[in-house]
């Protein structure tokens, strides 16, 4: 006689079976947001007025765009006599089984369908990027650069996380369609329109290294490796005898009150945050109403690199975060050339680190600031000491004085 076995073994034997079957072991490199993020504000990861890749493909408030992606599909494929919509869906369905993998699982669109996505949202990407460089190829009638806050709308879309396509496809179709002009460039197209969307000054003139172009997984993506993904020398991280824990931070109002200057930099690498003889320098940062939702989407996507990976934009918000603590630390940013607010009052600044703050945790072993706040640290204890001298001093000369006239 066969012994019954116990439902639950059994039951948490198939539950196993079943994750050992379906399980995967890294995340899709175009995700979608982890939802703690998503609590502070579902808009800041949400197109306004176009959905490019399948994530955000169908919902009402980007639909009013499809019409003008098949627009400048036919702008891109009748521009070269020897193209045709075959040979370019033929191209897209040979790239569709690797796209896939780009993206989660659920998406549940057929390979048709998800060709069809590929082809339309890349050849809009590509027109968008030549008609925004090259002016006489725009239409008269093209409502995206006759409405600047369209243009503005559709630039903020393209750097959100959920939001993206392939770069191996962009690059691939830009190819296919690439015009004689020696202007007609993919990275410099990319990087042109990508600058005029971030917060720092001077964007145009991102790192567009060849190996960074290359490696680059999507436009979100290679905006994050020009302005944040940079190697430090190993004197970086061992400036402070190999520690890299911060033990105290002070605000810009701390700083000026202890005789530490701060003062913008003109370039915007963000790998040039130095202190050095009193002097705090770093990037200038524009705040604008879009600024939030780029910094968020930069972090959601910093999150889809394993946790040996390094947490540069973290790393920069906690830095800048440990500034603001009050709208009079704002106030001094701005004096110093640090901020330019674009949002509106100190005080809706401030409450944006604020909020910005709350999901940004320090690198506990590899933080890139630290030999900053350390040197910030040791001058601030060198001139404490040089200031107990001086009492000291004055101390014994008023002493010497006191005894004398008695």
């Amino acid at each position: 006689m066969t012994e019954e076995r116990d439902c639950v073994t059994v039951r948490i034997e198939n539950l196993l079976d079943h994750l050992s079957a379906s399980f995967t072991p890294s995340k899709p490199i175009i995700a979608k947001v982890d939802q703690h993020l998503r609590q502070a504000n579902e808009k800041d990861f949400e197109p306004e007025i176009v959905s490019i890749g399948p994530i955000h493909r169908g919902k009402d408030r980007v639909k009013g765009m499809e019409q003008h992606k098949l627009r400048y599909l036919r702008k891109v494929v009748g521009r070269r006599d020897e193209l045709s919509i075959e040979k370019c869906v033929l191209e897209v369905r040979s790239m569709e089984q690797k796209a896939r993998l780009y993206y989660p699982k659920s998406i549940s669109l057929d390979q048709d369908e998800f060709v069809e996505m590929l082809l339309l949202d890349g050849c809009f990407v590509i027109e968008l990027l030549r008609s925004y460089w090259f002016s006489d190829l725009r239409d008269k009638n093209d409502q995206i650069f006759q409405f600047d806050h369209m243009l503005a709308q559709i630039r903020h879309d393209l750097l959100l996380l959920e939001n993206q396509l392939p770069f191996f496809v962009l690059n691939e179709l830009f190819d296919m369609t690439k015009m004689e002009d020696p202007d007609d460039n993919i990275h410099d197209l990319l990087l042109f329109l990508a600058g005029d969307a971030l917060p720092w000054p001077d964007s145009s003139k991102l790192d567009s290294s060849s190996d960074m172009l290359h490696n680059a997984e999507h436009l979100l993506g290679l905006v994050y490796d020009s302005c944040f993904s940079f190697s430090f020398s190993a004197k970086h991280f061992t400036e402070n005898n190999g520690s890299n824990t911060v033990h105290h931070t002070y605000s810009a109002s701390e700083m000026e009150e202890g005789g530490i200057r701060l003062h913008g930099s003109r370039g915007i690498s963000l790998r040039d945050i130095s202190f050095t003889k009193g002097v705090i320098k770093l990037p200038p940062l524009c705040i604008s109403d879009k600024t939030e939702s780029l910094l968020r989407n930069l972090i959601a996507y910093e999150l889809c690199f394993p946790n040996d990976h390094p947490r540069y934009v973290k790393d920069y918000l906690f830095f800048i975060h440990c500034f603001i603590r009050s709208t009079k630390d704002v106030e001094i940013l701005r004096r110093s050339g640090i901020i330019s607010n674009f949002l509106g009052s100190d005080e809706m600044i401030c409450s944006m680190f604020n909020r910005l703050g709350k999901n940004v945790v320090v690198s506990s072993s590899d933080f890139c600031y630290s030999n900053v706040f350390e040197s910030v640290n040791r001058y601030e204890r060198l001139r404490r000491g040089r200031w107990m001298a001086r009492v000291r001093r004055n101390y014994l000369k008023i002493s010497a004085v006191l005894c004398f006239s008695y």
